[in-house]
């Protein structure tokens, strides 16, 4: 009998113990719960410059990209966040280095990263960098054109750090210059019809210089306390000025101040953002008919108040936006609600959000160029207002190697800008026939209102900490009022990224993507809508660290060789490469 109850306590202590080994194998997951904290966006919508990060050693990673090859058109208004792949860098590498590299399409590149200064209160980061291409594409037609594209960016950071408060500074310039290659069926010699007018203009005055430059500069001057306890009042604020100009001759200038405030009083915690952007955009009287202002006055202004309510397992945020856009374009007001309430169901493995919100996309002239850059000069895209967002997710982790995010958004709009083709009629050699119409390689925006249900996935996956896989995905549900389609909007958008270090001396990067079908409008075909096929982009590049001061490296974009086009008349780069050697010191 005596045995019996020996064998049962041993029994029971086996169990125990592997419980508690159980219990210990689950803490040690990475906790996905956060409070939800509300921020206000840069002071400019399109800044592509590089940022100086604040760590010991500043050697940002750049992934070198034709402009033509990029298939990147996620929409913008999203609540989900994405999981990040963490560029990893080497300890044994320099603080500064020089890059430098060619490959086919007549491409060469250059990069300059240095620290001019760094101590406990001071950092100070240099970046300059240049990417150039001079390469032929073929048209849809067969014609083979030159399609040259130069990009020159320079960026420079500071920061000094006080006791508790940061202030910073960033100057960024970047300068742009490419070809409107894509093919068109204008000719110099005929006579068109502007769309609403009965007065005859040549060709050879509607077809823009071939090419086109970009040249912009922005400060941004920030300063904000480095407050991390919940109980302590944070705040933070930022003043930017823009300028930008194109080789057509248009200007614009632009400021945006921004600014915020979160105050703790118990288990409250009350918050304040906003924000004022105004940019003016002038043209030259020089212009011909191509241009149908003299000038624009944007000023947009908005505040986002709220309350933040904090329980166990809850964080609620209760508050509400209101904005307005004073425009030369037509006024817009709009008041929306922004709650989002986070629940943790299992602490540090599953989370679950929820809200609605609302936003207005400010689009001055300088971001909707860099959105298309083969948009005609003459474009000004009004404001879209998304009065009313509904936001669903969940986010966690299978284990302390992989973690995931989904959700989905549901929101309806007014004014949302599509791109298509810039149209023009001409008269018939017999005046009884109906015109002919004729499109060009410069696009016009198209409005409309509508809703938009967005689901997007995410899954990483770190086995090692020399491995990291990211799978994500992304469908687009448009639904319009008037316009037939979304024109140059994909419905489907899938990827696979990766990196592997193999050891201190060679890693390497891939990713495997797919842009679903997309519309765009076209005189031609039937029912006025030409499909611009789907298609998958492979990349592939790699690293050798030769030595301390030497690096080799080499990047292979759209192996697959895919033709595709990201707007319509525009064949992108097929197949390409680029190597060349990083020098560190």
């Amino acid at each position: 009998m005596q045995t019996k109850y020996i064998k049962l306590l041993l029994v029971s202590l086996v169990v125990i113990s592997a419980n508690l080994k159980a219990q210990e194998e689950i803490n040690k997951d990475v906790k996905v719960v956060r409070e939800y904290t509300p921020t206000v966006s840069d002071a400019f919508k399109v800044n592509q410059m590089p940022e100086v990060n604040d760590s010991v050693t500043l050697r940002p990673s750049f992934n070198y990209r034709i402009i033509s090859t990029s298939v990147n058109t996620d929409y913008q208004p999203t609540m989900i966040t994405p999981a990040k792949i963490q560029t990893k860098h080497h300890e044994y590498l320099m603080k500064s280095y020089i890059k430098g590299g060619i490959g086919n399409y007549n491409t060469i590149l250059g990069e300059l990263g240095y620290n001019i200064l760094e101590s406990e209160p001071f950092l100070l980061g240099l970046n300059i960098g240049h990417t150039s291409s001079f390469g032929n594409l073929k048209l849809e037609d067969g014609e083979t054109v030159d399609a040259p594209m130069n990009d020159t960016y320079a960026n420079l950071g500071f920061k000094h750090f006080f006791d508790d408060k940061t202030f910073s500074v960033d100057l960024n310039f970047q300068h742009n210059i490419y070809r409107y290659y894509g093919y068109q069926t204008l000719d110099n010699e005929t006579d068109y019809f502007l769309p609403g007018s009965i007065d005859a203009i040549s060709g050879s005055e509607l077809m823009q210089d071939e090419r086109q430059r970009l040249s912009a500069f922005d400060l941004l001057l920030g300063f904000q306390n480095n407050e991390a306890d919940d109980r302590k009042t944070a705040y933070h604020a930022n003043f930017g000025f823009s300028t930008f100009g194109n080789v057509t001759g248009v200007n614009q200038n632009g400021f945006k101040l921004s600014g915020g405030i979160k105050h703790p009083i118990n288990d409250l915690r009350f918050a304040l953002n906003a924000n004022i952007e105004s940019y003016k955009t002038s043209v030259p009287d020089s212009i011909g008919p191509m241009f149908g202002f003299a000038e624009r006055n944007l000023t947009y202004i908005e505040a986002n108040p709220s309350i933040n309510f904090v329980f166990d397992n809850l964080d609620l945020k209760v508050g509400m936006i209101i904005g307005g856009s004073i425009d030369s374009e037509g006024d817009q007001f709009f008041v929306a609600p922004d709650i989002l309430a986070r629940l943790t169901v299992v602490e540090g493995i599953v989370a679950m959000y929820g809200g609605l919100n609302g936003n207005m996309d400010v689009n001055d002239y300088r971001s909707t160029i860099y959105e298309n850059p083969f948009v005609s000069p003459d474009a000004n895209v009004k404001s879209s207002i998304y009065g009313l967002n509904l936001i669903a997710g969940i986010e966690g982790n299978f284990s302390s190697s992989t973690s995931f995010s989904v959700g989905l958004e549901y929101g309806f709009f007014n004014d949302e800008h599509f791109f298509v083709n810039q149209y023009y009629a001409d008269q018939p050699e017999i005046s009884s026939l109906p015109f002919n119409y004729h499109y060009s390689n410069l696009f016009m925006p198209v409005y409309d209102d509508g809703n938009l249900l967005k689901v997007k996935g995410e899954l990483l996956f770190r086995p090692k900490k020399q491995i990291e896989l990211l799978l994500h995905g992304a469908y687009y549900g448009w639904n319009l009022d008037t316009q037939e389609a979304a024109w140059h909007k994909p419905e489907v958008e899938l990827g696979l990224k990766g990196s592997w270090d193999f050891n201190e001396y060679i890693s390497v990067n891939g990713s495997i993507g797919y842009l679903g079908e997309r519309k765009a409008y076209d005189f031609y075909a039937d029912g006025f809508q030409k499909s611009l096929k789907g298609v998958f982009d492979m990349n592939l590049g790699g690293e050798y660290r030769f030595s301390r001061q030497w690096t080799f490296w080499a990047n292979m974009n759209n192996i697959a060789a895919s033709k595709y086009y990201k707007w319509n008349g525009y064949p992108s780069q097929r197949f390409n490469v680029q190597a060349g050697i990083i020098y560190s010191f």
